[in-house]
C-alpha cells in the first residue's frame, strides 16, 4: 500500500500462536518487524514515510483495525482505513463505499466496525465539536474499553481519528482474568486546553463485589496528545456500591461540581463532588437518589443549568417499567441552590428504549445532546465488517414549563434530498424506499389518530400509533414485540420522524417527547405507509430522501 500524505501506520493485532508478529517493509527493503499480542490484541504504532510504498506481513496473527494516521490536517481529513482483502492484501477504503450498506446507518455515527457505546468527553474545541467514545475495536460485542474518537465541523460529517486510549495494562496481559478498561467520561474547555475525566474499571471476571472503579484526569491542547492520566478520587464514599463511575464535571453555584453514577445504601443514585482547583475533590453526598427498586444504580449522569433551571439526567441500569422498557434514561427538572437540588418535575429522556447513556455540551448559546442507541433488547444481527451501536442525532435541549424538549439540531436539515412525497388530506403509501434513509415531516389539524409503518421485513413490523390509548411505538416479530413504547404526550400536533436503515428517530410536537428505537432490516428497502380513517386532518405531509454524512 501507499502511505499518501500519512506518516504513520496503526495496526491492533493479536498473535496466533507463539512468534506472531506484523512487518513492515519499504520499497527499500528496510523492514520494521513489531511481535503481535500475546494474550490481547496489541496496539502497535509504526512510523512511515509519506507517498511511500509498504508491504505489510502479518505473520501468524490476526488484525482487528488497521489504519494509517498522522497526517497534517488529521482533524479534517481523519485516518486512511487498510481492510484486508480476499488474498490478505491491505487495501485503503472509501467511506462512502464502506457505510453504503444496508448492515449499518447513513446518516448516524457509527464507528468503522464492531462495538460502540457511551458518548465521551462531548465538547467544541478551536474551530471542532469532538466527540470519544466507548468502543472495542476487535468484535461486535462489549469487551475490554477503549476509546475511539472523531472530529466534526458541523455535528453532521464526522472524521475518525486514531484511538486515543486502551484498556489498563493488566487488563491486556490477563484479559481472561479481568474486565475493564478506560471507562466513560466528560471534557471541559478551558481556554487553551481540555481537561478530561474520566472512570479506569477493573473487576476481577465474575466477581462484582470486587470492582475497583477510580475517577482519573488528564489534559490536552490538540485533543490529539493526551497528559499522562492523574488519580483523582481513588475511593468511593461510605455506602457507595461498587459502581462508582461515569464522571461528569460542570460549573454551578460558584463551585466546579462532579457528578457520579452509583448506588447510596442499596437506592440507585448521584454522588456529587465539589472543588475550587479541579484537582482536589471533596465528597458532598447524594445529589440525587432513586426511589425505586430494582435499580442496580444509575450510570452516565448529567447535571447543567438550562434555561433557567437545573437539569439531572441518569440512566437506571436494571431498571424494568410497566410497559417492558428496559434501562431507560429518567431526567429530573428542579432547582440547586447552596449544594442542594429540589426536584420540581421529572420524565424519561427518551421514550423508545434504545437511547442510553447521553452527555451533553454547551456551545454558542446551545445546550446538545447524544445518545448511545444500544441494543438492550438483543435484535442486534451480526454481519461482517457491522457495527453494534450508533449515536443519536444530536439533539437540543431546552426546558419549558418543568418539561425537557429535544430538538434535532438544525444542521440536520442539510442532509435532506429530493421529495418522496409532498401533498395533504389524504393516506400515504411509499414502499421500497431505497436506500432506506429518509426524513418524514407531519402536521396535523385536529386529532388525527393513525397507524404509520415505519419498518417491514418478511412478517415483522415498526408502527408508530395514535388512537384513545395515546401515540406509541410498538413492533411485531421481533424480540422487542412484547414492549409497549408510549410517548408522555396528550395530542399529537407536529411528528418528525428519521428512519436510517435500522434505527428510526421519533420527534412530537417540536421536542415534546423524543424517541429512538431500532429495527432491523437487511434488504435495505424501506417503507412509510401512513393510515387514517380522517385523512383530512393531515394538514401538511412531506417526505424526503436523506444523504449519508460519508458520501
Amino acid at each position: 500500500m501507499n502511505t499518501g500524505k500519512y506518516t504513520r501506520l496503526e495496526i491492533f493485532a493479536k498473535a496466533l500462536q507463539a512468534g506472531g508478529s506484523v512487518r513492515v517493509i519499504s520499497n527499500d527493503g528496510e523492514c520494521q518487524e513489531i511481535p503481535a499480542g500475546q494474550a490481547s490484541y496489541k496496539w502497535i504504532q509504526v512510523t512511515v514515510e509519506k507517498n511511500t510504498e509498504y508491504e505489510i506481513l502479518c505473520e501468524e496473527c490476526q488484525v482487528s483495525i488497521c489504519y494509517l494516521s498522522g497526517c497534517e490536517n488529521i482533524l479534517d481529513e481523519g485516518v486512511c482505513y487498510l481492510e484486508q482483502d480476499e488474498n490478505g492484501r491491505f487495501i485503503r477504503m472509501q467511506e462512502s463505499d464502506w457505510y453504503d450498506s444496508p448492515i449499518r446507518e447513513a446518516y448516524h455515527f457509527t464507528p468503522w466496525k464492531n462495538w460502540i457505546n457511551d458518548p465521551n468527553g462531548l465538547c467544541w474545541f478551536q474551530g471542532y465539536y469532538h466527540m470519544f467514545y466507548q468502543f472495542n475495536p476487535h468484535s461486535q460485542k462489549w469487551s475490554h474499553m477503549y476509546w475511539g474518537h472523531a472530529a466534526s465541523r458541523d455535528l453532521i460529517h464526522w472524521t475518525h481519528l486514531p484511538v486515543a486510549l486502551e484498556p489498563q495494562e493488566e487488563i491486556l496481559k490477563y484479559p481472561e482474568e479481568l474486565d475493564g478498561g478506560a471507562f466513560s467520561g466528560s471534557a471541559v474547555v478551558m481556554e487553551d486546553e481540555v481537561v478530561f475525566y474520566l472512570t479506569r474499571s477493573r473487576e476481577p471476571r465474575g466477581k462484582v463485589e470486587q470492582i475497583l472503579q477510580q475517577q482519573w484526569r488528564m489534559k490536552s491542547s490538540d485533543m490529539l496528545h493526551f497528559t499522562k492520566e492523574e488519580l483523582v478520587i481513588g475511593e468511593r464514599p461510605a455506602g457507595a456500591s461498587p459502581d462508582f463511575r461515569d464522571p461528569k464535571v460542570t460549573w454551578a453555584d460558584g463551585r466546579w461540581q462532579m457528578v457520579l453514577g452509583s448506588a447510596l445504601e442499596g437506592k440507585a443514585a448521584i454522588l456529587k463532588y465539589e472543588s475550587e482547583d479541579m484537582e482536589s475533590w471533596e465528597y458532598t453526598g447524594p445529589l440525587l437518589t432513586e426511589g425505586e427498586d430494582g435499580i442496580r444504580c444509575v450510570e452516565c449522569p448529567d447535571f447543567m443549568e438550562l434555561d433557567g433551571k437545573y437539569l439531572v439526567i441518569g440512566a437506571l441500569m436494571h431498571h424494568q417499567d410497566p410497559f417492558g422498557r428496559y434501562q431507560m434514561s429518567r431526567y429530573h427538572v428542579g432547582d440547586f441552590k447552596e449544594g442542594i437540588f429540589t426536584e420540581e418535575s421529572r420524565g424519561w429522556f427518551d421514550f423508545c428504549g434504545n437511547c442510553y447513556a447521553m452527555q451533553s455540551f454547551e456551545h454558542d448559546g446551545r445546550r446538545i445532546s447524544i445518545g448511545w442507541i444500544s441494543d438492550f433488547y438483543g435484535e442486534h444481527q451480526e454481519e461482517e465488517n457491522g457495527v453494534c451501536g450508533s449515536m443519536t442525532i444530536p439533539r437540543e435541549m431546552h426546558i419549558r414549563d418543568h418539561r425537557l424538549y429535544l430538538t434535532p439540531v438544525k444542521e440536520i436539515e442539510v442532509l435532506k434530498m429530493g421529495a418522496l412525497y409532498q401533498g395533504h388530506g389524504e393516506e400515504i403509501s411509499l414502499k421500497d424506499i431505497t436506500p432506506n434513509a429518509y426524513k418524514a415531516e407531519l402536521e396535523f389539524d385536529g386529532d388525527c389518530p393513525f397507524s404509520i409503518c415505519l419498518s417491514e421485513n418478511g412478517g415483522s413490523r415498526m408502527l408508530l400509533i395514535y388512537d384513545e390509548k395515546g401515540l406509541r411505538l410498538r413492533t411485531y416479530g421481533v424480540k422487542s414485540e412484547h414492549v409497549t413504547f408510549p410517548a408522555d404526550v396528550d395530542r399529537v400536533e407536529k411528528l418528525e420522524i428519521f428512519v436510517d436503515r435500522r434505527t428510526a428517530e421519533i420527534y412530537v410536537n417540536d421536542g415534546e417527547a423524543a424517541g429512538t428505537k431500532l429495527f432491523y432490516d437487511t434488504s435495505d428497502a424501506g417503507c412509510f405507509i401512513l393510515h387514517t380513517d380522517t385523512p383530512e386532518c393531515i394538514k401538511r405531509a412531506e417526505v424526503f430522501c436523506m444523504r449519508s454524512i460519508w458520501a
